[in-house]
Formats: structure tokens, sequence, C-alpha cells
């Protein structure tokens, strides 16, 4: 608890913060929490000091958050929602009526919350709870109806769906390509800023094995940057650091705002897969059957999955 205590920031900062990015304006957030707009600006600077970042950008037509901003809103609303939720289940003593799933907040920042509105258009009484990387076995707890998980399918006891096949390949920032490029090889691509990503997930693909598949070496670089936090690494590609080895469906949204493009075509194939899991000891409620649904086909309009079959 006391190391928890340690690296947590200021409790009232976050809460703030989530009325904040919310909103995107410090007035209404203010209205929201019954504070004035000082206040809230004071809990902010509060948090942006804790993190030693910028968590928005002030626009003359208002506030947005910067990318750290987004990825850190996404971390304290599903933190907040979970408490909530687990307060009213106390309180009511039952469950509370909607769908849980539990993926990586990696996964919900870059994929799953841009399109958890569409599903919410179609079924607006459904409530939906998201956990950071519930484990596996919580699926047997009955704690979770379904979690994303990154691998080869083969977990025990639960029925894994198979979301979409993955491919690495390297991006960067438009800036950092009109800057450095263009790259018409692998030689220089090497040569390159390259951003490392180290001792994030043992299934994750290096630089150094990315190029090995292509039969070449990767030379010792006085220009590389490491990170142990995929986010992070996002970041460094996205304010034009260098390029990093990024997910295929982690990347699509990035690329398809041109935010981030491919500086060259190469790509790996990954052996490991995304794949929806769902108990095999209990059948999902309706809600949650519907929601799997849904989520099979949102990868398949991505053009990233296999064909898989619907639970009975």
């Amino acid at each position: 608890m006391s190391r928890l205590r340690t690296k947590l920031p200021p409790p009232t900062s976050l809460i703030t913060f989530e009325a904040a990015g919310r909103h995107l304006n410090f007035t209404h957030a203010g209205s929201e929490l019954n504070v004035t707009q000082a206040a809230v600006s004071r809990q902010i600077k509060v948090l942006e000091e804790d993190l030693g970042l910028a968590l928005f950008n002030r626009l003359h037509r208002g506030l947005e958050l910067t990318t750290e901003g987004r990825h850190l809103h996404t971390s304290v609303t599903m933190g907040l929602e979970h408490i909530a939720n687990t307060a009213n289940e106390l309180r009511t003593g039952s469950r509370t009526a909607g769908i849980t799933i539990s993926c990586s907040v990696t996964f919900a920042s870059y994929w799953l919350l841009a399109r958890i509105a569409s599903y919410r258009n179609h079924y607006p009484d459904t409530d939906i709870k998201l956990l950071a990387a519930a484990k596996v076995r919580d699926l047997i707890a009955k704690n979770v109806d379904l979690a994303v998980r990154y691998g080869k399918g083969n977990w025990g006891n639960v029925v894994a769906d198979h979301l979409f096949d993955n491919y690495v390949f390297p991006v960067c920032s438009p800036t950092y390509l009109d800057k450095h490029g263009p790259f018409t090889n692998l030689k220089e691509i090497a040569g390159a800023s390259l951003l490392h990503l180290k001792q994030f997930d043992r299934n994750w693909v290096s630089w150094e094995s990315w190029f090995e598949y292509f039969n070449e070496s990767l030379p010792d670089s006085t220009y590389d940057i490491q990170f142990d936090n995929y986010t992070v690494l996002i970041s460094a590609a996205l304010r034009g650091d260098g390029l990093a080895l990024c997910s295929s469906h982690l990347a699509e949204d990035f690329i398809a705002r041109k935010e981030l493009v491919r500086p060259i075509e190469a790509r790996l194939p990954s052996e490991y897969s995304f794949f929806l899991l769902r108990s095999e000891e209990r059948e999902l409620r309706p809600e949650a059957k519907k929601f799997h649904s849904w989520l099979l086909a949102e990868a398949h309009r991505s053009g990233l999955s296999r064909r898989t079959r619907t639970p009975t």
C-alpha cells in the first residue's frame, strides 16, 4: 500500500482531471464538482507538476487533451468507473446490470474506446465496465464477462475467439518522414532514429527480431531511445522523435487520421493474435452475447479478423 501511495497522484487532482478532460472546459468541470474554475486550474497544475508533463493544450478555441492526457484520462476514467460500480454493487448487494470487459489500457485507448460510442448508440441502456488487464482467471471467478488478450489462444478454461491477426511495421510522424526520409530500403531504416520498447511484453516484437525476419542486421546506433511503456513510445513517435514498431490494429486510427505514416511497406506477421475470451464454464448473459457479436463484427469490418463462431 505504501508503494501505491508514493506512485499515485493526488486523488482530488485525478477526480478533477477526469471532469475537466470530459468537459474540456474548466468552468464546466468546476460547476459539476461544485468548485471554482480557479480551483480546477490549480488541481490540474498540481497533477501536471506531479507527472512532469502537460495534460492539456490551451488553444484559442478552448482545451484539448495532449496525447499523454488522452492516455491518462482513459486510465483514470476506467479506474473511477470501476470504483463507482464496485461501491454500487456493495450498496445494493448485487452485481450491476451491464457488461464487464477486461483489456489492456493500450487496447482500450487505441482501438476499443473509439468504437464503443457506436455500440452505445445501438444499446444505450447497457452499462459497460472496462477493467484494465484483469487476469484470465477472473473470467472463471465470474467477475468478467469478456476479455481481450494477446497470445496464441491456448488459455485454459476459456473459449478464445479470434479477433485480429497482428502485423508489426515501422511508423513515424509525417514531420519526421519529411525531414529524414524518404526511406527506400531496410538499411536506411536501420540508420534512422529507432524507438525501442524494452521489458514491455514477452510476446512483443523487437527491432532486433524485426530486422532478423528480413535477414538484415541491426547496427549499433547512437540515436536509439528506449521505453518500457507502449503509450509513451507512441507519444514519442507522434512528436517526431523517430521510428517505432507498431501493432497493426493499434496503428490504424493514427494512420487514418494521418498522425502517423508508414515510412516503408515491409511488415512482419506476428505468431501471436488478439482473442476475445469468455468462460467455458458458463453461458454468456444476453447483453454480453450482444457485445460479443458486435465486437467480432467490428474486428471483421477493420479487415483484420478471421471467420469465427458466435457463442450459443
